[in-house]
């Protein structure tokens, strides 16, 4: 046998083998090719921020780019809509960690021929996000480029206790904070009609689907808290949240069949005629809730320190493998999760397809 050839089939054979970031997914990814990589407190490595730790205190650290807008597939994306985003998305990550924004920086590449009220839009949204967050603009880069994308990294100061994904408890319970089922209630009436549907809640519905408020103000009151909690945002559904906590903590959550949901009735009534499933408008992502574990023995304490913002308690988790059960018998599937690599959003291709995915498909089996 001529040996190039060999050599050539091998090469091939192993190329035809090599796993692809499809076959992984998000959470494989991250988990076992980036995360064993990231220098700091291996505790916290898959936070939503890096901790650094500096000689006036604690620092908060994270970069996200800004997601297409799902009010895109409406035409209703303005520049203002895209600079909420690309703020929301960062500061998110800071409520997460129990921080307060300090500010950002912004990365922002177009094309040549982009119009300055482009450009005046995306600060005027931008800017109106941060405000309200009591965050600055530290600065950023402009880029010359083909298509136009918005990447932030914001600093945030650290909370009286740090915040992370970690627990250790045998016994917590599950919440999200923050309104739950408002963007998806927006989606279907931009999709299938409004009609029926009070004007101040057709206001509200297009406030959720393109200018969304991150839980700032959540956050900052989880990091006062004077006992542990371990909390993730809902940047990807509070589905994906409940998955990656339990897993990361080796919980089992059984989680209850019908939660006492921050939707109002006139929602919950417009879902229902509408043929969508409450249970999948509220468990998916565009919310930006705040996923908590908290243990057993505080959560009196939690409850009366977060009175003031929305509450849902979800379910309850005892020491176990990371599986998520609904008290119904039904088990979590992996495959309806929303993560990169995997038939997630940025998969998503046309607006049916995003219906189906999200809305049509149960999260549960």
């Amino acid at each position: 046998m001529d040996l190039a050839w060999a050599a050539k089939d091998g090469r091939q054979n192993m190329e035809q083998l090599e796993p692809t970031v499809s076959d992984l997914g998000e959470i494989r990814l991250l988990q076992e090719v980036i995360l064993p990589d990231v220098s700091g407190n291996q505790s916290s490595q898959n936070d939503d921020c890096a901790l650094l730790q500096v000689p006036q205190g604690a620092l908060l650290w994270s970069m996200d780019p800004c997601p297409t807008p799902v009010a895109d597939w409406f035409g209703k994306a303005s520049p203002e809509v895209w600079g909420c985003y690309t703020a929301a998305i960062n500061l998110s990550d800071i409520a997460a960690s129990g921080g307060r924004p300090i500010g950002m920086l912004v990365s922002m590449e177009m094309p040549d021929d982009t119009a300055v009220s482009f450009v005046r839009g995306f600060q005027a949204g931008l800017m109106a996000t941060l405000k309200d967050a009591g965050a600055k603009l530290l600065g950023g880069n402009v880029k010359s480029a083909k298509r136009f994308s918005a990447t932030g990294t914001i600093l945030g100061a650290a909370g009286d206790r740090t915040v992370t994904r970690k627990i250790e408890s045998p016994l917590i319970t599950a919440y999200l904070v923050g309104p739950s089922g408002a963007f998806w209630s927006s989606v279907v009436a931009n999709f299938f009609g409004a009609s029926g549907l009070s004007a101040p809640t057709q206001q509200y519905l297009d406030n959720a689907l393109c200018f969304p408020s991150p839980q700032v103000e959540a956050g900052i009151a989880l990091g006062r808290l004077p006992f542990p909690i371990a909390c993730m945002d809902c940047s990807d559904g509070p589905a994906n949240a409940m998955y990656q906590l339990s897993q990361l903590n080796k919980l089992d959550l059984t989680l209850f069949a019908d939660p006492d949901w921050s939707l109002s009735e006139e929602l919950i009534l417009f879902l229902s005629g509408k043929g969508i499933s409450l249970e999948n408008a509220c468990y998916s992502f565009g919310d930006w809730q705040l996923a908590c574990l908290v243990p057993d023995e505080f959560c009196v304490l939690f409850e009366s320190a977060l009175s003031h913002f929305s509450l849902t308690k979800l379910g309850q988790g005892r020491e176990g493998t990371g599986h998520v059960t609904v008290e119904d018998g039904r088990t979590l599937k992996l495959s309806g999760l929303n993560q990169n690599f995997q038939g997630g959003y940025n998969s998503v291709n046309e607006v049916e397809e995003l219906i189906e995915l999200y809305l049509r498909r149960p999260i549960f089996e």
